[in-house]
């Protein structure tokens, strides 16, 4: 190669990344252009082991020449080949993350159930006592966590997996051998090694995240959120365990497979790959999560009332919808893409023939070009026309049914009776429960572009036939991924209309219930309006000025000023039967003039009311930085209260000899609660007992006062005045409300 061609070849190649990079530099909303960034930095990972280290670890093998007609064809073979590579990324948010994010609450709720066991008293009196701090919609939760873009706990996660890969990787060779299947090492594609590592690393992130989701889902009980204790214990065992043993495999993995030790990094760059997009993509399918894991906790709090009065309503739009979906897809297949396929696809067999990584007779950059297409067709035909019509048709009546449950019980089933049907009768199934699974990869080839030779890889498969422990071991992803898919995406779309919004309801001098409401779409029908079970919220919109509703009736009037604060709809229903009638159409009214929005219940928990007496903010060391006293007769001396704690907590380190930090202090009827941060952290004392209620605005508030005054903490010389400021003190109030 000249040096002219060599310039050419990186350009070239790096050319439709550097592309896909430029529209982040004219986003300017700070969500989108966050959001972008992370499935930019996906795609760049995916580019990497895709397009990149193929070729370097193809240095010895000679580069097949693609026979180049014109120019133009090979301008268009990038285009083509860049196209496939963001395809072949989509399968990773669109149907492998979201087995991850769906089955991991399931785990999750086997630890929940397994903790509660352990405490005092019975699993049922325990249960009733679980909360959940989760008052924020997944869409608010999502956007939050994106412009936050805090890559800490990602880092973790990435830590842990890398110290787990060579464990795993050993592990696969381990059963491979079992399965009595050999590792070619020239073409290890052709084994199942590679699409089964893709699997195996579901399982493992499916399990890191079920432990995940117990901390940041902030389950509690009697106030202490167990789930960072069940997650650094585990996070610890792995790091103690794992590291020493994953240094071990690498020995014996070099050793027992020094021949084919590229593939074997190849392999490693690949689980790499699949850590990196797993954590990109977190922030984006956590809250689903979450909401899935508190709505299951519900349900189980509350089944036996819940198999009495559950409403199935319209059940029968879900079993239509179903219908309407396969049929829609068939029409789809029949008159467009068929024709389509044959059109541009002459000889398919041929086309995938030519695109084996050994192919019976060297392809032609026609050939190549094709594969690519059809990668692409592929994709859209099975994969996103699929997810759009499952998903869009029930995302977009899932506000008929009664509940969410109701909707997928109805409409899967269907659509999963009727793939298998059509795969039976070797008609284009909705659901693909039997593809062919090839291991997608590049083959060094190049074209002549100008008089130059051009140096890139083509698109090349490999079977990837998954056989004996393998294909059983591989059964829970491969036959349950395109459905769970269907589930989190509808879930994502759903709740991605909706707000959250709580309330508590006293129930005695005691026990307060905290309902979870969620804003609706559409006015309630009659039946809804008139039923007491549930308890619908009404709210003034709060862009609504006076001046708005002036020239309405008095009714009107007073309606709307009363509404200047929350109120449930049974506390505003007239007793007489006729004025509840009209009563239903002025809401109704108002609703449609978007002056009011109605809120419906998501889920509900009790808790016991405390007495907050003072919040102290403490440096590390022992100095008070700030104190706000809720009731002046209960305020302590702050230099006092420092100090205790910083005996207190030397004293308890120095006799335990435990790395864990103290997190409450009891002394009599008085509780005093702690919340770390890097630098301070926070004392809270209260009257009564503990809960998740008081233990997260504590949280909350710590968090946010070192990443307000992060600058001056971190070297702080002990001056006061930069935190007497009345923005602390709102802050307090509005958290504490």
């Amino acid at each position: 190669m000249n040096p002219l061609e060599i310039y050419l070849t990186i350009i070239l190649n790096i050319l439709p990344i550097l592309i896909l990079f430029v529209p982040y530099f004219f986003i300017r909303k700070k969500f989108v252009a966050n959001l972008y960034l992370r499935i930019y930095l996906g795609i760049l990972v995916f580019y990497i082991l895709y397009w990149v280290l193929p070729a370097i670890f193809q240095i010895g093998i000679t580069p097949e020449e693609l026979e180049t007609p014109t120019n133009t064809q090979s301008i268009g073979f990038l285009a083509a080949h860049f196209g496939s590579l963001i395809a072949l990324f989509a399968n990773y948010p669109l149907v492998t993350l979201p087995f991850i994010f769906f089955l991991a609450p399931f785990i999750s709720i086997f630890y929940v159930w397994h903790h509660l066991r352990k405490e005092k008293g019975s699993t049922q009196s325990n249960l009733k006592q679980l909360t959940y701090h989760s008052t924020e919609s997944p869409k608010e939760r999502i956007r939050s966590e994106i412009i936050r873009n805090d890559w800490t706990r990602e880092k973790e996660i990435l830590k842990l997996l890398i110290v787990l890969l060579p464990i795993s990787l050993y592990l696969l060779q381990v059963i491979l051998t079992v399965s009595n299947l050999e590792t070619n090492p020239v073409i290890t594609g052709e084994t199942a090694l590679g699409w089964f590592l893709e699997i195996f690393f579901v399982y493992l992130a499916t399990f890191i995240f079920s432990i995940e989701l117990l901390y940041s889902s902030q389950i509690a009980l009697k106030g202490k959120y167990f789930g960072e204790n069940i997650r650094s214990q585990t996070y610890k065992s792995l790091y103690t365990v794992g590291a020493p043993i994953s240094i071990l495999s690498i020995i014996l993995f070099i050793a027992q497979y020094f021949s084919s030790i590229l593939i074997i990094l190849y392999f490693f760059a690949y689980f790499l790959m699949a850590s990196v997009i797993f954590i990109l993509f977190l922030k984006v399918f956590e809250p689903i999560s979450i909401l899935i894991l508190v709505k299951l906790i519900a349900w189980w709090k509350n089944r036996k009332e819940r198999t009495k009065r559950i409403n199935t309503a319209n059940f029968y739009y879900g079993i239509i919808l179903a219908f309407v979906a396969v049929l829609i897809f068939l029409l789809l297949y029949v008159v467009v893409f068929q024709p389509l396929y044959l059109s541009i696809f002459e000889d398919g067999e041929y086309i995938i023939d030519s695109a084996q990584f050994v192919p019976p007779v060297n392809p032609s950059l026609a050939d190549a070009i094709s594969f690519d297409l059809m990668v692409i067709f592929n994709f859209i035909l099975y994969m996103l026309v699929p997810i759009i019509i499952m998903v869009g048709l029930l995302a977009f009546i899932m506000k008929y049914f009664k509940s969410t449950f109701l909707g997928f019980i109805t409409y899967l089933p269907v659509i999963i009776i009727l793939s298998v049907l059509f795969l039976i009768l070797d008609a284009p199934p909705l659901i693909n429960f039997d593809p062919e699974e090839y291991w997608i990869t590049g083959q060094t080839s190049f074209i002549m572009l100008f008089n130059l030779q051009f140096f890139t890889l083509r698109t090349a498969a490999l079977n990837a036939t998954l056989e004996g422990t393998l294909g059983i071991l591989a059964l829970p992803y491969l036959y349950t991924r395109y459905i769970f898919n269907v589930v989190i995406w509808t879930l994502l779309i759903y709740y991605g209309r909706k707000l959250f919004k709580s309330k508590n309801l006293p129930i005695d001098d005691k026990i307060v219930e905290k309902i979870v409401f969620s804003s609706i779409s559409d006015y309630l029908n009659f039946d809804e309006y008139t039923q007491e079970q549930t308890q619908y919220l009404i709210t003034r919109k709060k862009a609504v000025e006076s001046e708005e509703f002036e020239h309405e009736r008095e009714e009107i009037k007073n309606l709307m000023t009363i509404l200047t604060e929350e109120k449930l709809l049974a506390e505003l229903k007239p007793d007489d039967e006729n004025e509840r009638k009209r009563f239903y159409f002025t809401l109704k009214y108002l609703f449609y003039n978007k002056l009011i929005d109605i809120w419906q219940p998501e889920f509900k928990y009790t808790f016991e009311k405390v007495e907050k007496q003072g919040l102290y903010i403490i440096y590390d060391d022992g100095r008070g930085v700030y104190n706000y006293a809720f009731q002046e007769d209960s305020a302590q001396d702050p230099g006092l209260v420092s100090g205790m704690f910083s005996a207190i907590t030397s004293f308890i380190k120095e006799m335990t000899k435990s790395a864990e930090v103290l997190k409450k202090i009891d002394h009599g009827d008085i509780t005093i609660l702690l919340e770390y941060g890097e630098h301070i952290f926070g004392a809270l004392f209260i009257k009564g007992t503990q809960s998740a209620e008081i233990r997260a605005p504590l949280k909350d508030f710590v968090n946010w006062f070192e990443e307000k005054y992060k600058d001056i903490l971190k070297e702080w010389t002990g001056a006061l005045q930069y935190f007497k400021t009345d923005e602390n003190k709102n802050k307090i109030e509005e958290m504490f409300k």
